[in-house]
């Protein structure tokens, strides 16, 4: 599916960015910059994954409610 493949690019970007802020020479200008990077990439990674969750959803079979029984607890 291309939203799978997608969705694993955006996650190999996402470990890429999270590699470069480990580094000990990074600026904090570079900083500032590679942590907006990474809401970018989570907020794709959040759509496509809300695209996919629907999907699912809409591919699930539906139960219908039970019949209310005339037995009351109270």
């Amino acid at each position: 599916m291309e939203s799978d493949s997608k969705l694993e690019d955006l996650r190999s970007a996402l470990s890429c960015v999270f590699e470069k802020l480990g580094a000990e020479s990074l600026t904090e200008p570079d900083r500032v910059e590679l942590v907006a990077r990474a809401e970018v990439v989570q907020d794709q990674i959040d759509a496509i994954q809300d695209v996919i969750d629907d999907e699912e959803r809409d591919h699930l079979p539906t139960t219908p409610a039970p019949a209310p029984s005339g037995d009351r607890l109270f």
